[in-house]
């Protein structure tokens, strides 16, 4: 049963504009791990075959060496989809060696992995607490949301749909509506542009203080969430519940 929690009252500041990060602000990243484990164990042994325990020490003893191969490339200004696509595609690959059957071949491939991704994003629950009712409170007070996020939009949509948020936010910005990637400065002017935000009025909310170096780089104010000390020129909260508070002393 959820457990209830008690919010300040929020007063919206004028035109501000809330960009918030996933992964390490509204998505516990450590959660993750086991639950696309879990999900890759439920989804491929139907239509590969193979053990359910075996493809979960496939996707353990391979994700990381295949994410770090391909980061490279993601981060390449106008590459992100074709990086993404092809992230996936050698995601499936590396599992399917792991566990010792033939991969899909061209197309088919492409189109499993991608479907896979889908499934297990619909499926994983990883939502900080509080996460939902603070969202939820904050667009109830007014105030314009988006994300602002390395993952795909639809990604994002995927995971924060389960959540009961995805509602609450007006554009899923991810990297391939931007076509660049966190730390990129870039990222953070044309999600501006795009969504019609003067940076001055813009508050960016991420757990990584690189990427919210280029968020006031562009004239964004920045807001670190989740570290344990803070860092120079960004204000700091331990988690997105605690935001309202802080809200009530910006103007």
């Amino acid at each position: 049963m959820p457990v209830c929690v008690s919010l300040p009252t929020i007063e919206p500041v004028p035109d501000l504009t809330l960009f918030i990060d996933d992964g390490g602000v509204l998505s516990d990243n450590s959660r993750r791990g086991p639950e696309w484990r879990r999900l890759v164990a439920e989804f491929f042994p139907p239509r590969l075959g193979g053990e359910p325990q075996a493809w979960s020490e496939a996707n353990r003893a391979t994700w990381r060496q295949v994410a770090e191969a391909h980061q490279p490339a993601l981060a390449v200004e106008g590459h992100y989809v074709a990086g993404l696509k092809a992230y996936e595609r050698d995601w499936l690959v590396a599992m399917c060696e792991h566990v010792g059957i033939a991969p899909p071949e061209g197309d088919a491939c492409d189109t499993l992995a991608r479907e896979a991704s889908l499934y297990i994003m619909r499926r994983v629950r990883a939502a900080f607490p509080h996460v939902a009712e603070t969202v939820a409170a904050l667009g109830d007070a007014g105030y314009t949301l988006h994300t602002a996020s390395n993952q795909a939009s639809w990604e994002l949509e995927a995971y924060l749909t389960p959540v009961g948020i995805v509602d609450r936010f007006g554009i899923l910005f991810g990297a391939d509506l931007v076509d660049c990637m966190k730390p990129n400065p870039r990222y953070y002017e044309r999600a501006f542009a795009l969504a019609e935000v003067d940076p001055a009025r813009a508050l960016v909310l991420d757990d990584t203080p690189e990427f919210l170096d280029a968020a006031r780089e562009v004239g964004a104010r920045t807001v670190l969430v989740g570290a344990g000390e803070p860092a120079p020129g960004h204000l700091a909260i331990p988690s997105l519940a605690a935001l309202p508070t802080l809200l009530q002393g910006l103007g």
